[in-house]
């Protein structure tokens, strides 16, 4: 119970931006096998948030040989294809987003970030079709809603 007080306070701690005073809890609690998982996450996302990703990387996939709550392995996977999109392994993460795709098919932030790395990957025909299934099964604003029906007849006429 003390170790996730921790893990709480030096998650506040980073989302203050005390970045350094976060990851030296976290890495503290690396040597429990109950807070591990969620502290190798915990300090990949102080890493993104640094903007080195380098390092997150390592992170997340440490994070995932640990015991982690559906949530939090969620997290770790979706932060694990992100990362590796932003430096530029886009063979790679195109995978890890189908796999998450396949996974978590309810979790609809995966499709934006999917289409973003569909387009580096020069397949922006695949990435806007993922983006309007996402606007017309999702519609973020009454007007879309009102429109769905046409969106969904124009989508299967072009796909």
């Amino acid at each position: 119970m003390y170790n996730n007080h921790l893990i709480h306070y030096a998650i506040h701690l980073r989302q203050r931006g005390n970045v350094e005073q976060s990851r030296r809890y976290l890495f503290g609690l690396l040597t429990s096998p109950v807070t591990a998982g969620q502290s190798y996450l915990h300090i990949a996302w102080s890493y993104d948030k640094e903007g080195n990703e380098d390092r997150a990387l390592a992170y997340y996939r440490l994070a995932l040989a640990q015991r982690l709550d559906d949530e939090d392995r969620f997290e770790a996977e979706f932060g694990l294809a992100c990362t590796t999109r932003c430096l530029g392994r886009l063979v790679e993460a195109e995978a890890l987003f189908h796999r998450l795709m396949e996974l978590y098919p309810p979790r609809r932030e995966i499709i934006p970030f999917y289409a973003l790395c569909l387009t580096a990957l020069n397949r922006p025909y695949h990435a806007i079709q993922l983006l309007l299934n996402l606007i017309i099964e999702n519609p973020p604003t009454d007007a879309i809603t009102h429109y769905q029906s046409s969106l969904r007849t124009y989508y299967c006429e072009i796909y």
